[in-house]
């Protein structure tokens, strides 16, 4: 049997896994913009914002419904599971479709905060969506996936660019609420 913590601890002695964020990394994610990446050292954010004229609460009817995923984000081929706290989900996107991407829902704070991640101290994904209730009725969303690790520097250059993929998941799910 292998020692998972020992395995861990020897890669992170030979890669180092301290992951650094850029300083802009701190600042608002901006609404109504294309994506931005981010890079630092062994770390990369995807990251966006979205204005949608509706209540934060229809904005988490449609995110949190996982099996309704393929008929209106068209960057996700599949969703199966329940998107709720501690639940296990698996995602498969047209950016890379021969892979299922094992999930955990970390957090979930209706209407506010959604959080589902996955991976370990070498290689971790993040991705934290935040609903903003204004004071008309709307939500402004922001969605940014976080990549951490000791690995990082070696998976960094093979990964795709998010951005596009980003901006069309928004513009999907501001155009599905505002239509319902």
């Amino acid at each position: 049997m292998t020692n998972r913590p020992a395995l861990g601890a020897f890669f992170v002695s030979l890669f180092g896994c301290a992951s650094t964020a850029p300083m802009e990394s701190a600042a608002p994610i901006s609404v109504g913009e294309a994506s931005q990446q981010l890079d630092g050292k062994r770390y990369r954010e995807t990251r966006v914002g979205i204005h949608i004229d509706a209540p934060p609460a229809a904005v988490w009817a449609v995110l949190t419904d996982a099996a309704a995923y393929p008929s209106w984000n068209t960057t996700v081929t599949s969703l199966e599971g329940t998107i709720a706290g501690g639940e296990k989900i698996e995602l498969q996107v047209k950016i890379d479709p021969k892979r299922t991407f094992k999930l955990e829902v970390s957090t979930f704070e209706a209407p506010t905060r959604l959080v589902w991640q996955d991976g370990n101290g070498m290689f971790r994904g993040v991705r934290t969506f935040t609903l903003t209730a204004l004071p008309d009725g709307t939500t402004d969303v922001t969605m940014a996936e976080v990549m951490t690790g000791s690995m990082m520097g070696m998976i960094a250059k093979k990964l795709p660019d998010f951005r596009p993929d980003f901006d069309t998941f928004m513009r999907d799910l501001k155009a599905t609420v505002e239509a319902a």
